[in-house]
């Protein structure tokens, strides 16, 4: 077993915002913990905004960048963390990254890159190439393109999630619907699929399928997000990008992980992660969809046993304390065991 470690973990953990709850950051700071390490977070927005007289991310960047990274820097110096990962990046620059390595020569940096796009995103490459080990929730000819730009050594990591927040659980009955999205209808990206804003409106319009976060519906955070997706029978997961292997937004494991029977929009090489009709059902075109929630809206014993399977299979697999152990593994031996990981060196 590894011994305890010092981790400095910089990212945005959404304090003072429910959004918190579902973020990822938290997720791996909980499953380093609870493998016995010692984690000290450093919410790099949240300082910009303290340091900064004007309470806007743009202004910070301007006015509160170098205050925030002199504080930053000061702290890695008197921790000396072993790992330092970080999991910002729109707010970060290679200076920053220049001036932790110089105040913790020994550590092993990890960029985690959550975001997935349909070619290499420009501006991470200049912190990525400062990183030992660059791990993007995306694989296959994702890793190949960023190796391709220069980074060093590259890993695939999903998605985790947490048993604290993600669980099944009874709910009140306003949140109690047949089928459910929650997200953004289009995201407005160049690339990205066009299935996804046809696909919605043709289940409002079907099967009569509730929406939060779009067609003119608010959006949703913290408990009254997670009772959502406890009060649907079924969900729909589709990607803004569904052609990058073995990508999913957190949203999948978001559903999963509560217990919704989920409907998936197909990616390559999506069944190393999930198996279809075992504990989801994939989807490829907007026909096949319609046919599996008319299906699976009338087999309920089937649709609760795959929702069952999933949500253990999502529990036992991609926790927060397992995927965690995967990066400590990844910073102490350069590698970890899973049946989907890629590793590019």
């Amino acid at each position: 077993m590894t011994a305890s470690m010092k981790i400095l973990l910089i990212g945005d953990f959404r304090h003072g915002h429910p959004g918190t709850l579902w973020s990822n950051l938290r997720k791996f700071s909980k499953g380093f913990q609870r493998l016995g390490h010692d984690v000290l977070e450093f919410s790099y927005p949240n300082m910009l905004l303290q340091f900064s007289p004007f309470q806007s991310r743009k202004l910070a960047l301007k006015l509160a960048r170098k205050r925030t990274d002199q504080a930053l820097a000061q702290l890695t110096r008197h921790y000396q963390p072993d790992i330092i990962i970080l999991m910002v990046y729109k707010l970060l620059d290679h200076q920053t990254v220049e001036m932790l390595r110089a105040e913790a020569p020994h550590a092993v940096f990890l960029f985690r890159y959550s975001d997935a796009l349909h070619c290499h995103d420009e501006q991470v490459m200049p912190i990525g190439r400062l990183c030992d080990w660059f791990i993007p929730s995306g694989a296959g000819e994702d890793l190949i393109k960023y190796q391709q730009a220069g980074l060093k050594r590259i890993a695939f990591l999903p998605n985790p999630c947490d048993p604290d927040t993600e669980h099944p659980a009874p709910v009140d009955s306003q949140w109690q619907s047949n089928l459910l999205f929650v997200g953004k209808l289009s995201h407005h990206l160049i690339g990205q699929d066009t299935m996804r804003p046809e696909l919605i409106h043709q289940l409002v319009e079907k099967h009569n399928m509730t929406v939060w976060g779009c067609l003119s519906r608010p959006g949703l955070v913290g408990k009254e997000y997670f009772d959502a997706i406890r009060g649907a029978k079924m969900a729909l997961s589709i990607n803004a990008f569904n052609t990058i292997s073995k990508y999913h937004s957190d949203r999948l494991t978001h559903l999963l992980a509560c217990g919704a029977f989920t409907l998936a929009r197909h990616v390559p090489n999506t069944e190393c992660l999930f198996r279809d009709q075992e504990h989801l059902c994939y989807f490829h075109t907007i026909e096949q969809c319609l046919e599996l929630a008319e299906r699976f809206s009338k087999d309920e014993s089937a649709r609760k046993t795959i929702a069952r399977a999933g949500m253990e299979h999502c529990h036992r697999e991609f926790n927060g304390r397992r995927l965690a152990q995967y990066l400590i593994e990844l910073a102490t031996q350069g590698e970890f065991k899973a049946d989907w990981a890629e590793f590019l060196t």
